[in-house]
């Protein structure tokens, strides 16, 4: 396993190189890591504000029988009970443990557990001290996102007990954020998970303003083991950000938590099996007759229209960073394409729809990825474009917005946007005179033209 020493350097509460963040560039730094994390995608299909959040798996412990629940308990005092007195407990981490599971591809693995983030306001945090064992797993994109995922075994519940309390105790004793220099400042977020479980937030302050980085990280204990979550996350100035990262490692971690049943008191023989996805009820995917994909759209004198039509030309991102058609528009049940020409514009729109909104999510994730690989390495090599993810202030929920310009900052480029309503994704592209100082105002009147025929599209697929 590589390195991970600088992994979340940054984060010390030693000179931390950073400066207070507009609340604009907060708000931004959240929707970037909801649009992101899309491992949630398998667990469920209920969608809030344009992120998915599943149900949580139920916790499940006991003999042979793997789906009875766990009480859910608050914390108590690390003693032993006389429940347990006499108890057998799992020495170690199972083979088959499913540490990594949900976390993003590239998740590795090691058998010694490495703390990477600091504690509750930079104090110990937890350090797995006194563990009989231990498994790590650290995903990284090597540019601001970060997870960890730990389990760690002792050689009661007492001292597992006390392995969380430790924690619970430092955040108690945090001191408010300095008014000068770097601080972290913890809050306690509410939490039932398993045996005994605790969840909080670090979020860092330069000069008594909040920066918008902020780790959260959650312990659950069951029996005589602890299963340790942490991951970085930006936009911590919103409350809804916080919010919804909380729920998101809730979630990424549900199947491992359920799997900590082998470290009970009375335990599973091995981890349950995982639940299959649960794919929503039957969604229609066929575009209404006459659907009015160009509502919104004037055609002039100078204008030519195409379509709309089911076998017309679509959004092409093909030119994007080499971008596939297996990306977009993937494999659609049913399509409808648009596109007015004029002297000097072109504008483009495509309706895809897919068997399922779980396909449409996959297929907009699909492009969220490309769209950042692409903006990050500046466009295609060998072309004299650039590639750069937008962020129009009234973008539809779940949506993705984007523009190539010319590197030199000539006029020539195309603006995209690209939103999922259910099981439908509609694509739209502006092709004119754009260049990299005009894009933003262009892409705010894009996002203006787009709303009767969005509209459209909730109406028929929302």
């Amino acid at each position: 396993m590589p390195e991970h020493d600088d992994l979340f350097a940054t984060f010390t509460h030693q000179g931390m190189p950073v400066d207070p963040l507009p609340a604009s560039e907060v708000r931004r730094r959240g929707d970037r890591l909801r649009r992101r994390r899309t491992a949630l995608v398998a667990l469920g299909s209920v969608a809030a504000v344009g992120v998915l959040v599943a149900t949580p798996l139920a916790l499940v412990a006991g003999g042979a029988d793997s789906t009875r629940p766990l009480d859910p308990a608050g914390p108590g005092p690390a003693t032993r009970s006389a429940s347990t007195e006499g108890v057998e407990w799992r020495p170690s981490v199972p083979p088959a443990f499913p540490l990594v599971d949900e976390m993003p591809e590239g998740a590795e693995r090691s058998p010694d557990y490495e703390q990477q983030a600091p504690g509750p306001c930079g104090g110990d945090g937890f350090t797995a001290a006194g563990a009989l064992d231990t498994e790590d797993a650290i995903w990284t994109d090597a540019e601001e996102a970060s997870e960890q995922r730990a389990v760690a075994v002792y050689a009661d519940d007492a001292d597992a007990t006390a392995a969380i309390d430790e924690v619970r105790d430092q955040l108690a004793a945090c001191a408010q954020p300095t008014p000068r220099g770097i601080s972290i400042w913890a809050v306690e977020q509410a939490s039932d998970l398993g045996e005994q479980s605790y969840v909080f937030v670090n979020s860092w302050y330069s000069d008594g303003e909040q920066t918008g980085d902020a780790h959260v990280h959650q312990l659950v204990r069951v029996g005589n083991a602890v299963l340790y979550d942490t991951a970085s996350f930006g936009g911590a100035g919103d409350p809804e950000v916080v919010d919804l990262t909380v729920e998101q490692v809730r979630e990424d971690s549900a199947y491992a938590v359920s799997s900590m049943c082998v470290f009970a008191a009375d335990p599973c023989d091995e981890p349950p099996a995982k639940p299959r996805p649960v794919e929503p009820a039957s969604v229609g995917a066929e575009i209404p007759t006459g659907f009015a994909l160009d509502a919104g759209l004037v055609v002039d004198g100078d204008g030519e229209a195409i379509g709309p039509a089911p076998d017309g030309d679509g959004v092409d991102l093909s030119a994007m960073c080499s971008t596939l058609r297996d990306t977009w528009p993937a494999d659609p049940v049913d399509r409808l394409a648009y596109a007015l020409a004029g002297p000097e514009t072109l504008r483009v729109r495509e309706l895809a729809t897919y068997a399922s909104v779980a396909a449409a999510e996959q297929v907009l994730a699909g492009v969220r990825d490309a769209v950042g690989a692409c903006s990050s390495v500046g466009g295609t090599r060998g072309d004299r474009v650039t590639w750069s993810e937008l962020a129009p202030a009234d973008a539809p929920a779940d949506s993705v917005t984007f523009a190539m310009t010319m590197s030199d900052g000539g006029l020539g480029g195309t603006l995209f946007q690209l939103t999922r309503v259910g099981n439908a994704v509609l694509a739209t592209s502006w092709g004119a005179e754009w260049s990299s100082a005009t894009v933003e105002a262009g892409v705010d009147d894009l996002t203006d033209e787009t709303t009767p025929v969005l509209e459209a599209v909730r109406a028929a697929f929302g």
